[in-house]
């Protein structure tokens, strides 16, 4: 298999789980998060409550930024063979991997994004890294630039919520 088919089908796996958060994110804000809200930790709550008034359109937004965003890298990646760049980028994206099946656990509820989670995301994550340690694309200093572009693409994810507020 190619790496840069693999590659470019992120973009494909980003956007069904993200279309999978954007058709339910407002439903479940307005009918699961006000029977759960006690049962969440206090720092969660809050960051929750900044979210709760989100809408479809908001959210759409953001998850556009976030491809923008994540084609660039994409591009990069297969024009220029930064492959630190998909890396950090994926493991970014793979942190779903962990955060909505763990919060559904800690819910006993369904939350947004996890069935796309599980039947694309990990099986994806899997192929993924399969793909890149037989390229031999799993280098120590490919992985430490990779975790660089991971902690710059949290402030990508927060300005992209901030934009999605100020423009939806």
């Amino acid at each position: 298999m190619d790496i840069n088919d693999v590659v470019w089908s992120f973009l494909i796996v980003f956007m069904l789980h993200n279309f999978e958060e954007i058709l339910t994110i407002e439903k479940w804000f307005k009918n699961t998060f006000p029977t759960i809200r006690n049962q969440i930790p206090t720092l969660v709550k809050k960051e929750l409550e900044k979210e709760e008034k989100i809408t479809s359109g908001q959210f759409s937004i953001a998850v556009c930024v976030l491809f923008i965003i994540s084609s660039v890298l994409i591009l990069l990646t297969v024009i220029q063979g930064y492959y630190f760049l998909f890396i950090g980028l994926n493991i970014f994206f793979a942190l779903n991997i962990f955060t909505h099946p763990i919060q559904s656990i800690f819910l006993k509820k369904y939350v947004p994004g996890l069935w796309t989670t599980i039947l694309l995301i990990i099986p994806y994550n899997v192929l993924v890294f399969y793909q890149l340690y037989i390229h031999d694309f799993l280098q120590a200093k490919t992985i430490i630039s990779a975790f660089f572009i991971t902690i710059l693409l949290i402030p990508a994810l927060l300005f992209s919520h901030k934009i999605a507020k100020k423009w939806g």
